[in-house]
């Protein structure tokens, strides 16, 4: 989703951001903070798309160059 443009991103209901401070921008692939100027996309996401009392749906942050979990 990255090489998306931002009008892309926004009919998924994304956003590109920077981050421009530590803490505040936690990557959900890596576990960590970004730091400061640092890429990532903010977009929601559904864990457990079932109808049961589990289902969830949160904004995470995904950082641009996350690499593996």
């Amino acid at each position: 989703m990255f090489g998306l443009s931002d009008g892309a991103l926004a009919e998924r209901g994304a956003c590109r951001v920077v981050a421009d401070a530590t803490p505040g921008f936690p990557d959900r692939i890596t576990l960590r903070d970004a730091e400061p100027g640092k890429t990532l996309l903010l977009l929601n996401y559904t864990h457990l798309r079932a109808a049961n009392p589990c289902h969830a749906s949160h904004a995470i942050f995904v950082l641009e160059d996350a690499g593996a979990a």
